[in-house]
């Protein structure tokens, strides 16, 4: 049985119920920190008003920001180095440091090196020499391609039905691979990027439909000063407008075979490998967005007097800060848990990574929303930042699949699994 030694309150860091850190990483997250304050903020409150067309414009302060994140050294090729151990405490701790600064530069700084990871992942010197010093962007979602990108098995499909073959398509030929087609309009950095990682459907040249009802596929590496790329406009949204997003179209765009990163027989598990880290880092965002939306919520509760008194000492006040809190902390530990097990022995898996986004994603808008409401008519008000919380969290809702969609796949995952290692077991014996 534990005792206590006094009666005095909690000690609490940044991190909630953190106590393990080590000194390298609460060093980091001092750093990060400082530069989600005193950086990414900033530049947020002054993109955020502005059109998208000028977000991306030759003046815009989202240029500096993103040399002045490259400045800290913080990106894919310096994670690859941390080894499993630290990884995995490491992975959580940088998107929600990154993200209580702002959610869409987070998810632009990282995006945006998604190419040039890739490559370096291949160890083929020509590809990372290409396209490591490219800003790029990752091309998977099609304008109607979209639940069924993410359903790489295909359980959604109705019976006797096809997957929709997409609107950007590639054909193998000989020593190239010839794109035709549009993206989706909600491409992460498409309208800043040099260059994509594409997860397309292809054909090998018996068509791109197969058997089962899903599609043939290909993952290829693509630099945008080949003939024939477009980058669209960027579009207005209600949250991360931080966030350029657009799409990319292209006609007969001849790629060199070499830069195929994986073909036919394993385009699914490169697609799936993608989306679990993606949508693991939409849910560690998500965690940074409802940490700012507490942190908002309870110094305006301090500052705001009500009824002769500051809003926090109202009982009910009170208590609506204690369940922030208490959302907060379960969205970090879904985020952690998720972590640990895609870099486990046994993952990864999209499981684990939908498991955590629809958990973190769903609390964090919850959190964000009782900020709102706390701050009662001026958290409408664009004067407070917690408005725009609510709009990025909102976002992330969809980021990376959307909820409901990811559910299904996960719930499908999970019963696949549970029938392939004894649900049998699960059910009441005739007495039970």
């Amino acid at each position: 049985m534990q005792t206590f030694q006094d009666a005095a309150a909690p000690h609490l860091g940044f991190g909630g119920l953190d106590v393990d850190l080590t000194e390298e990483e609460r060093d980091l997250q001092r750093k990060i920190r400082r530069f989600a304050i005193g950086v990414m903020r900033p530049t947020a409150a002054r993109l955020d008003p502005m059109a998208a067309a000028d977000v991306i414009g030759q003046d815009s302060p989202l240029w500096d920001c993103l040399a002045r994140f490259d400045d800290l050294g913080i990106n894919p090729a310096w994670l690859a180095t941390l080894g499993t151990q630290r990884l995995t405490r490491i992975l959580p701790l940088v998107f929600e440091e990154l993200a209580y600064g702002d959610a869409g530069l987070a998810v632009a700084a990282f995006t945006s090196k998604m190419a040039g990871a890739t490559a370096a992942a291949t160890g083929d010197p020509e590809l990372i020499e290409r396209f490591t010093p490219l800003r790029g962007c990752w091309i998977a979602i099609l304008a109607d391609r979209g639940s069924d990108a993410i359903d790489h098995v295909g359980f959604e499909l109705a019976k006797g039905s096809r997957q929709s073959e997409g609107s950007l398509r590639a054909v193998m030929r000989g020593s190239e691979v010839i794109l035709n087609g549009v993206s989706s309009d909600w491409i992460s950095c498409a309208p800043i990027a040099e260059c994509a990682l594409i997860h397309c459907p292809a054909d090998y040249g018996s068509g791109i439909a197969r058997l089962d009802g899903g599609v043939s596929g290909i993952a290829l590496l693509v630099p945008f000063d080949l003939p024939g790329i477009e980058r669209g406009p960027p579009v207005e949204k209600i949250g991360q407008r931080t966030l350029p997003t657009g799409n990319v179209r292209f006609s007969d765009v001849r790629v060199p075979a070499r830069y195929v990163i994986q073909g036919q027989d394993r385009f699914y598990a490169s697609l799936a490998g993608t989306h679990t880290s993606g949508a693991m880092n939409v849910a560690a965002i998500a965690t940074g967005v409802a940490k700012a939306a507490f942190d908002c919520a309870l110094r305006y509760a301090r500052s705001r007097e009500q009824g002769g008194a500051p809003l926090i000492a109202h009982q009910h006040v009170r208590w609506r800060l204690w369940e922030m809190w208490r959302k907060l902390e379960l969205c970090r530990a879904s985020v952690r848990r998720g972590v640990a097990y895609n870099l486990s022995q046994e993952g990864p898996h999209l499981l684990a990574s939908i498991t955590a986004k629809t958990t973190a994603t769903q609390t964090a808008f919850e959190v964000a929303m009782e900020a709102i409401q706390i701050f009662g008519a001026n958290g409408l008000s664009r004067d407070h930042v917690v408005e725009r919380l609510l709009r990025d969290i909102t976002v992330c809702l969809i980021q990376g699949g959307e909820n409901h969609s990811l559910g299904l796949q996960g719930g499908n995952w999970l019963l696949r699994s549970l029938n392939g290692e004894g649900m049998e077991s699960l059910a009441l014996g005739p007495t039970g």
